[in-house]
């Protein structure tokens, strides 16, 4: 899980598309949703189910529908909807795209069963610093967080 590349990049996403389009965002929202399909996956590919697969339902274009749908009465899962995008982009799911099209091309895959030191000690690596896609993920989603953060709430001229 990218947790400051889902959150910063999708937070930075929406921040771009709220200055074009003059669109209000809720970033509780979108921050919540960046990281939606992993809080749902998780678990469910991974202890739920016998699958030992972090990417199930959660990671498919038909959750992303439902989001949609959703949003189409209550705007709160537009929001939803596209942070759980983002998430889907930023973890390159078109390269798998039987999960992403999930029921129509089959089953989800089963991984590679591991145990939970091998899981977190995978997650950790990811963090050794390096050229590698999840830590300069993780350096651009932190650096924009910091410059969200700063200009939402410490760099702001005090209202007299």
């Amino acid at each position: 899980m990218l947790l400051f590349g889902h959150i910063g990049i999708t937070i930075g996403a929406a921040q771009l598309i709220e200055s074009k389009l003059g669109i209000r965002i809720d970033y509780r929202w979108i921050a919540f949703a960046s990281l939606l399909p992993d809080m749902i996956d998780k678990p469910a590919g991974m202890i739920l189910l016998p699958l030992d697969n972090g990417r199930v339902f959660g990671h498919t274009l038909l959750f992303l529908l439902v989001l949609l749908l959703a949003g189409s009465r209550y705007r709160g899962f537009l929001f939803l909807a596209f942070g759980s995008l983002f998430h889907l982009l930023e973890d390159e799911m078109w390269n798998e795209p039987v999960t992403v099209f999930w029921p129509l091309l089959g089953d989800f895959p089963a991984g590679e069963p591991i145990t939970l030191y091998e899981y977190l000690e995978r997650v950790l690596y990811e963090y050794v610093p390096s050229f590698s896609r999840v830590f300069i993920s993780e350096v651009i989603g932190s650096i924009i967080l910091v410059r969200f953060m700063w200009t939402r709430y410490v760099g702001r001229p005090e209202k007299a």
